[in-house]
């Protein structure tokens, strides 16, 4: 008996605290409020269909005080891709699932995207986003019992960066229009989309550079990758070289013979700073062509067996200041390289000829340094050429982008100068083609 009250007693408890929740949206009390009162009314006057009345108010209260309740329960949400990795000019696939797992249907459910400001869904119009400097992309979807529903959008990848969706705003309305519920989806995700690249018609690194693969007409120097044979010690050789497996089983010391060969050896530096001054502000289309110069350039020349690196003197991320990716071929090598360039977010940053003079040393010997800028000051170029003459046997690019730089006569003694003018739009220009200056 004692265990029947008190599970009465929690029901009570349970009932009350439901019918007095002040959280809910639907207050319930005053449907039934107002059904009582319309059927106290109908009795009054004797009249059964305002008494009818009354109680269909009451039960509409009640269901919507339940539809309240569950709405949400079992409802989930999802966004896939078809890729999360794309080329600019490509097409990707984006589609969003809502599933409705209860026996409650849907009749409206309205879902508001968060995308980053530079989205495009092809066929849609994203609307600006109170919330941020974002937008969003609505959608309406209409859910029955135990019911999955697909919709699909298809993204134009016509900008490089990011393309960002989340959060994911969630509003249910009940079959009335009276009232609805909402929730939001903290999850976020979306589509790198690389640079654009066009095919280069010249080259602007020399293919007779010391260490890689290729083997040249002349050797230039030996590679220690490559083994070519063993040959007996004679002093001066290093003992770095002395081949411990071959001494032992001949008894006497045997020296390593290496394979001369060559391949390019390539460090891009770009500079993203295209004015001399803070105040003159950043020419972002400037900047997008010289991202375009170093992503056609580092495709073709790894294509072409050469290592390339690259350091930017811009962030690509709030935790980065800069990039800074070693020389190497390995596969992935230009996929890193493209998503950093992907990711450059415009920022004045260290100087680009500090950044050269920190990194020529670490760079592997008969390394070119190729440097792609916009602004080809004095204080610039005498920089340059005090690495140069510093630099060992590192040749150095000059790119130019935009107007036809005024150069040192020893720059064009030293450096190997190209031009290319910014009449071209970044996401016009078809070829690039460097003018030897």
């Amino acid at each position: 008996m004692q265990r029947t009250a008190s599970s009465q007693s929690n029901l009570y408890i349970r009932l009350r605290t439901w019918w007095e929740d002040p959280q809910a949206a639907v207050d319930v009390r005053r449907w039934a409020g107002y059904g009582a009162l319309l059927i106290v009314i109908g009795a009054l006057m004797r009249t059964p269909l305002v008494a009818l009345l009354g109680a269909l108010v009451a039960v509409v209260g009640l269901l919507l005080r339940l539809w309240w309740d569950h709405a949400l329960r079992n409802l989930t949400y999802e966004r896939t891709f078809s890729g999360n990795r794309a080329f600019y000019g490509d097409e990707v696939t984006m589609e969003l699932t809502a599933t409705n797992a209860k026996p409650l249907p849907l009749t409206r459910v309205d879902v508001m995207e968060g995308t980053s400001p530079l989205v495009k869904v092809r066929g849609h119009t994203l609307h600006r986003s109170t919330d941020d400097h974002g937008k969003n992309l609505n959608s309406m979807f209409s859910l029955g019992m135990y019911e999955r529903v697909s919709h699909k959008y298809t993204l134009d990848c016509d900008h490089r960066g990011w393309q960002m969706f989340g959060p994911t705003h969630l509003v249910a309305h009940d079959p009335f229009g009276v009232n609805q519920r909402s929730m939001v989806v903290q999850d976020h995700s979306g589509v790198l989309v690389y640079p654009r690249m066009v095919p280069m018609t010249n080259f602007v690194v020399s293919a007779r550079q010391p260490l890689g693969d290729m083997k040249p007409s002349t050797p230039l120097v030996e590679d220690p990758m490559r083994i070519a044979g063993v040959r007996q010690y004679v002093p001066g050789d290093s003992p770095r070289r002395i081949h411990w497996l071959a001494t032992a089983r001949t008894g006497e010391l045997q020296t390593r013979l290496f394979e001369p060969s060559a391949s390019p050896v390539a460090a891009i530096f770009l500079d993203t700073i295209s004015f001399s001054h803070l105040w003159a502000g950043q020419n972002s289309d400037r900047l997008e062509l010289s991202i375009v110069v170093a992503a056609s350039m580092s495709r073709q020349m790894i294509e072409a067996k050469h290592q390339v690196g690259l350091y930017v003197n811009a962030p690509t991320s709030p935790r980065s200041r800069s990039v800074r990716i070693l020389p190497g071929r390995r596969g992935g090598q230009l996929q890193k390289i493209l998503e950093h360039l992907a990711m450059l977010q415009p920022a004045f940053g260290e100087r680009i000829e500090h950044m050269i003079g920190k990194e020529l040393s670490r760079l592997p010997w008969g390394a070119t340094v190729v440097v792609i800028t916009s602004d080809v000051s004095a204080d610039f170029q005498r920089s340059l050429l005090r690495m140069a003459r510093s630099g060992g046997a590192k040749r150095f690019v000059l790119v130019v982008i935009g107007e036809q730089p005024v150069l040192f006569a020893d720059i064009r003694k030293r450096f190997s100068v190209y031009h290319l003018g910014g009449e071209e739009a970044w996401d016009v220009i078809q070829s690039i083609h460097l003018n030897r200056i």
